[in-house]
């Protein structure tokens, strides 16, 4: 029993910690989930800032509030931790040129000098190609993080098998020692059914259960023990009974001879008489005591057919 309590135990502490796994797994997801949707949305905003200085750069004094919009969304969204990794490292450096040369361009755009235009012309030029480096090393780091995120879901299933496993196992254990209780349950009911229904105990036997748990084991010894004194105190009540009977049977034969011989010399002794009542009266006790040890032999043995 102290085992099936240390098993049921250990079940229920894998369970919660099996439980918990699944919860941080939810929220692993979810972060993650959310992370990469804000670099592919910050990807995103870098090219329509490139397409924003690319338009402004053709069609000059029109409105820049688009190219301000982007900026501001990508600045917006740069509040999340920083992530010790190369690629993000490239990815920030690239970021900070690229966001250097849009600031030049704005302030180049106001200008209406030849020069100005040649300036345009290149920061145009930079600002393209920058735009493509950043979009190779935002793809880049988002493959570098779903691979971090792939070997820590690996990992997290992997322990998840793990305690799973465990759990299964433990509770196949538990069920091999809760059927031995049952069994013994199952057997101590039946047989308690079966004496009580028919009033009997004849076919009353030991138990016969393999028990591996010292409380069962006892249970069963104990409960075989008393079977088996039961039955030596109905066989010695039997003979006991059989043996009372034949000496009150003999007895019972012997005072009749006795009355007989009594009534022979009765007319030879008056005296006689008085002793012939008491023994006639001793004969009629030892005859219901023959009829109620009889009686109670039949009932002993309809409780043991």
């Amino acid at each position: 029993m102290h085992r099936i309590k240390i098993v049921g135990a250990f079940i229920f502490v894998l369970s919660f910690i099996l439980a918990f796994l699944f919860y941080y797994i939810s929220q692993y997801n979810s972060i993650n989930r959310e992370y990469l949707d804000l670099i592919h949305k910050q990807k995103s905003y870098t090219q329509e800032i490139s397409k924003s200085v690319l338009y402004l750069s053709k069609n000059r004094g029109s409105s820049s509030e688009n190219l301000e919009e982007n900026i501001e969304k990508f600045l917006a969204n740069m509040t999340h931790k920083k992530v010790n990794m190369v690629e993000h490292n490239t990815l920030v450096r690239l970021w900070k040129s690229f966001y250097e040369d849009v600031e030049r361009f704005k302030e180049n755009q106001i200008l209406t000098t030849g020069y100005s235009k040649i300036i345009i012309d290149k920061l145009v030029n930079n600002i393209y190609m920058k735009n493509q480096q950043l979009i190779v090393a935002f793809n880049a780091f988002i493959h570098k993080k779903q691979m971090q995120y792939n070997a820590k879901m690996q990992g997290y299933k992997n322990l998840g098998y793990l305690l799973f496993s465990i759990i299964v196992l433990l509770l196949i254990y538990l069920f091999t020692q809760v059927y031995g209780i049952m069994a013994f349950i199952q057997k101590f009911s039946s047989t308690s059914k079966s004496i009580i229904q028919k009033a009997s105990i004849k076919g009353l036997k030991p138990f016969k259960l393999e028990q591996k748990d010292e409380a069962l084991k006892e249970a069963t010894q104990n409960f075989n023990t008393l079977v088996k004194k039961i039955d030596d105190t109905i066989v010695y009540s039997e003979k006991s009974i059989e043996h009372t009977t034949l000496a009150l049977e003999d007895v019972e034969v012997n005072i009749e001879d006795f009355l007989i011989f009594v009534s022979d010399m009765q007319e030879e002794n008056k005296k006689l008489s008085q002793k012939e009542d008491v023994v006639i009266d001793s004969l009629e006790t030892l005859m219901r005591l023959t009829n109620e040890l009889k009686k109670l032999k039949i009932e002993l043995g309809k409780l043991t057919s």
